[in-house]
């Protein structure tokens, strides 16, 4: 079983699957830590382009049996669950993502994991691109005021400090490039149940995904 779970950033999509996951008793596979991890990539080894392309091609990306994700290059292995959380990730990240190469790379890490056990999925492009075919699809959604204010609570649990109104302006702008990318944009798949998420809390998200999932 696929289940597939899009959304604008901030929409709730990782919190909400990761719960899903365990009360399915199926396997969460978050899409958008592995584009984290590109542009993490990108700003340690300092690479770009094909040079970029090749260490992302010659990576192994994993999840851990509590969600943690790990990074592999040339036998070097680290946990980046947090490193990949931080304004510079966040602020890199649409850039990475928007290379149809490094696009093609994470798709193919992604249908890998999937292949021997049901799976929930979030991300941008899973119903419509990854697993157009996905048994079920949950598109996510909210303000961007909301959304905003949700970031800005996992940034002070980082200690880190931002401005409402400074993450407002970069979630609008993320929707904007994810949006109009060539390359499997940010869209609401016809098949897909659409849930808004700014007056819900996530228990009543959760619930919706599991009593149609049942």
């Amino acid at each position: 079983m696929i289940i597939a779970v899009d959304g604008p950033a901030g929409s709730g999509k990782s919190t909400v699957s990761k719960e899903v996951a365990k009360r399915l008793g199926i396997t969460f596979l978050d899409s958008g830590a592995l584009y984290r991890t590109c542009a993490y990539i990108k700003i340690k080894y300092q690479v770009s382009g094909k040079e970029l392309i090749d260490f992302v091609t010659l990576s192994k990306m994993f999840f851990g049996k509590d969600g943690e994700l790990f990074l592999t290059i040339n036998d070097n292995t680290e946990e980046v669950s947090k490193k990949i959380r931080t304004p510079q990730i966040a602020e890199e990240v649409p850039k990475v993502a928007s290379d149809k190469d490094i696009r093609a790379l994470v798709t193919e890490k992604l249908r890998e994991m999937s292949e021997t056990e049901s799976v929930i999925m979030d991300g941008r492009d899973i119903g419509t691109h990854v697993f157009p075919d996905a048994d079920y699809k949950f598109f996510l959604k909210a303000s961007s005021k909301e959304r905003a204010k949700r970031r800005m609570r996992d940034y002070e649990d980082q200690g880190i400090t931002m401005s409402l109104e400074a993450l407002i302006k970069e979630i609008d702008e993320r929707d904007k490039i994810d949006s109009e990318r060539e390359h499997a944009p940010l869209k609401k798949a016809d098949d897909a149940i659409e849930i808004d998420t700014t007056h819900l809390t996530i228990e009543e998200v959760i619930s919706i995904i599991t009593a149609r999932t049942n």
